[in-house]
């Protein structure tokens, strides 16, 4: 009986591989799983600093109630009112035809610069701050700023623009004028807060700032009123 060799069969795929190639293409599962991971840490970190940066808006206010800013002008007969007990009051500025001025200060406590965008009396979709009916007041000229600590220069700078830094601590003057020209003798309208559109990076905020002390106004008539007893009109 012949005897035959035995012989080997190889797969089909090929000869076995060696531990070389096995390493290999557990380096490359592993690298693949670290770009993955890496991948996915990113994602997250965008994710977070897009959030962060999206809600931040550290300007704050308060801390200045005053009339008097360089250039502008102070208006006629404003004063203090309800100080009661020693409260500091409110302002009242009586009815006049001629421009004044809200002084209040800003400040950023925030760890970023902050770019002011805008300040008015007018918040978004040009709401009126603490309006009731017909709101007393409309803007009369650019929004400026000065450093609050030093020597006052003789005129601001317009605040629109301004990259307010970490720490900075500004006065701003707003220039208003009371919309109408007849008055409710009883009745009132006060002003709380002002508004201030600040940015960072590619992110807008609108933030209503409180004021140190609130301002307050005869109430204005109705455009459609009569003259007569119940009002007082100012002469043009």
């Amino acid at each position: 009986m012949a005897i035959t060799e035995p012989h080997e069969t190889q797969p089909v795929s090929g000869p076995p591989a060696g531990d070389g190639q096995v390493a290999a293409r557990r380096r490359g599962r592993r690298r693949r799983w670290t770009l993955g991971v890496l991948a996915a840490l990113l994602a997250t970190v965008v994710v977070v600093l897009g959030t962060l940066a999206g809600t931040y808006q550290p300007i704050q206010a308060g801390g200045e109630d005053g009339i008097h800013f360089p250039g502008l002008p102070t208006g006629t007969g404003i004063t203090s009112v309800n100080t009661f007990g020693g409260v500091p009051g409110e302002l009242y500025a009586p009815p006049q035809l001629g421009t004044f001025t809200i002084v209040e200060a800003l400040n950023n406590p925030g760890p970023r610069a902050v770019t002011i965008e805008s300040v008015s009396i007018v918040g978004p979709q040009g709401q009126e701050s603490g309006a009731s009916g017909l709101w007393p007041l409309t803007p009369a000229g650019p929004v400026m700023w000065i450093n609050a600590i030093g020597n006052w220069p003789a005129h601001g700078r317009p605040v629109a623009g301004l990259s307010l830094a970490p720490g900075q601590y500004i006065l701003v003057g707003i220039p208003v004028r009371l919309s109408g020209t007849c008055y409710n003798p009883g009745g009132s309208a006060e002003l709380n807060v002002f508004y201030v559109k600040e940015r960072f990076l590619s992110f807008t905020h609108w933030v209503a700032a409180p004021l140190e002390r609130p301002w307050v106004f005869r109430a204005p008539a109705d455009p459609g009123q009569e003259p007569g007893n119940d009002l007082t009109c100012l002469a043009k």
